[in-house]
């Protein structure tokens, strides 16, 4: 696991096979279903869908784009899809948020360029985040997104 700290906000990057606890928040992509249930009109978006004072974790879905490849026209989406999931979790006044990145679940199967995109976007939001102070990042490939993150500051 690959620790530091970007702004206020402490990062850690972990394989998607690592065990891990969630304490306050995380994010999971919507499925299939779910995005044909609203329409493709959420894809890139962000939400969530846990309640106040709901008992357990909170829970932001977000709506990525629905091809395995890396399609130039989806790039933006993944981008924005990671932005909106800072934003709304500064919005909700999270402290801790665990997100997986494009490929390290299977309703979000992006390649090396979706995981650059995200990467970039959750870097630069980051700069601005108040409330955020620990961010558990699950990755296929820990070293490459590590040396993506370095690059980005």
């Amino acid at each position: 696991m690959k620790t530091w700290q970007l702004n206020k906000t402490q990062i850690s990057i972990n394989q998607t096979d690592d065990y891990f606890s969630i304490e306050t928040a995380y994010v999971e992509p919507a499925t299939q279903e779910q995005i044909n249930a609203l329409g493709s009109v959420v894809i890139g978006e962000a939400w969530m869908t846990s309640q106040p004072y709901q008992e357990g974790p909170s829970v932001i879905k977000f709506a990525p784009p629905q091809s395995r490849d890396d399609d130039p026209e989806s790039l933006p989406l993944w981008a924005k899809c990671y932005r909106k999931v800072i934003i709304v979790a500064e919005r909700e006044e999270l402290a801790t948020l665990a997100i997986p990145l494009p490929g390290a679940n299977p309703h979000a199967q992006g390649g090396e360029e979706a995981v650059r995109q995200a990467v970039f976007a959750l870097s630069d939001q980051l700069q601005q985040a108040k409330h955020l102070q620990h961010l558990y990042l699950y990755a296929r490939d820990e070293e490459s997104v590590w040396t993506l993150f370095k690059s980005s500051f």
